[in-house]
């Protein structure tokens, strides 16, 4: 037999082996503390909704119901699932998967004892084992890489299984535990996210937000995946404009890029004496971008002028004025005994300072008059 032919065979048994993988049927299967559901192939499509199921897993074998039924990949256009059902489950795995839940607390405790007792570096999350108790996986929290061949050991020995430490960040935390996020709703990585987006501060810029590492973080610490979404769009939105707070020629003047609203297609610009509200196209059209251009500084004394360029940019609120077109109700012989009401107490009240200060002008004459002695100077009379 020549090599083509063996070649030829080999190839052969390998796509037999690849279609012996395909399957008619998906299944959607849920596992314990999962918030998703994951895809797997039978060759039955009596699983419904609710039963109990046996499953192979990059972990191993493992326990799940099943969340939808069964659907026809053909007739749906599902994607292929890599993994099988094994079998439903029997009396002998239920009560196997709830001695598991009661182990793995157990192991939990082990393995935090051997970590302090080691001093590691390490933030234990969970402990799970697999169906058939052969593997149990440990995931962990660590800023830095930690040396854990001891504790391979000491676990090993204590536990008589297979062990698995698995490091994860502090994004992958926040999917595990979950949360309610600043938009009052489940984090998205918890809720529907398959992985993680890059997430970079130039999402922030480009979206015009502030800067603000509080408000832009998620509850994993990192910033948000949210900021993800609308980038395309705003992209898309400022291309061809100037840069935020750059200095553009505008109609002959030189201006600075003060304030920018994308979804209102509205930008300010402003100098020293003038005030524009243009829109995004005329921003686009015909403004200049000028770079090292200093503005002429005006006088403080004179106030900008306010000018817009285009209809569909609103005005300032400080110049709408709210007029009411309600007649208010007058009643005349009222508002005539208001009036002279109000001239007889001003009457009086005059009358009450003048005494006021004609007594007090009596009060201080007196004393001055009080500290002053008389002497008379004449001829003394003679008797006769």
């Amino acid at each position: 037999m020549s090599l083509n032919e063996v070649i030829e065979e080999n190839e052969g048994l390998e796509i037999k082996e690849e279609r012996s993988e395909s399957f008619p049927f998906s299944v959607a299967v849920k596992f314990r503390g999962a918030n998703k559901p994951y895809s797997f192939g039978c060759f039955d499509s009596s699983y419904r909704k609710g039963d109990w199921v046996v499953v192979e897993t990059a972990q191993g074998i493992e326990m799940g119901y099943v969340e939808a039924d069964a659907l026809n990949i053909e007739k749906y256009g599902l994607h292929m699932p890599d993994k099988p059902v094994l079998r439903r489950a029997t009396e002998y795995d239920q009560r196997t998967y709830e001695e598991n839940d009661d182990l793995e607390k157990e192991a939990y405790a082990i393995c935090a004892e051997e970590i302090a007792d080691l001093n590691l570096n390490m933030n234990l999350l969970s402990a799970q084992y697999t169906l058939d108790r052969t593997q149990v996986l440990f995931i962990y929290l660590s800023e830095q890489r930690v040396d854990f061949r001891e504790l391979l050991k000491r676990l090993g020995s204590r536990l008589r299984c297979r062990i698995e430490l698995r490091q994860i960040g502090e994004r992958d935390k926040a999917k595990m535990v979950g949360g309610i996020g600043l938009c009052g709703m489940e984090c998205c990585c918890r809720r529907f996210k398959n992985r993680f987006d890059q997430i970079s501060i130039n999402m922030a810029k480009n979206q015009l937000l502030a800067l603000n590492t509080e408000k832009l973080s998620g509850m994993c610490g990192k910033l948000m995946c949210c900021l993800k979404y609308e980038d395309d769009i705003y992209t898309k939105l400022t291309e061809g404009l100037p840069k935020m707070g750059s200095q553009v020629e505008y109609e002959g003047d030189i201006f600075r890029i003060t304030s920018m609203n994308v979804m209102n297609e509205e930008v300010k610009l402003e100098n020293h004496e003038t005030v524009l509200f243009l829109t995004l196209d005329e921003l686009r059209e015909k403004a200049i971008p000028r770079k090292g251009v200093v503005m002429q500084r005006k006088s403080d004394s004179e106030e900008k002028k306010v000018v817009v360029r285009s209809s569909a940019v609103k005005q300032p609120e400080e110049t709408v004025k709210h007029v009411s077109m309600e007649l208010p109700t007058v009643d005349v012989a009222k508002k005539q005994r208001n009036e002279n009401r109000n001239h007889s107490s001003n009457n009086r009240d005059r009358n009450s300072y003048r005494e006021r200060n004609n007594r007090r002008h009596e009060t201080t004459k007196s004393e001055e008059t009080k500290n002053v002695t008389v002497r008379t100077f004449g001829k003394k009379k003679t008797s006769e």
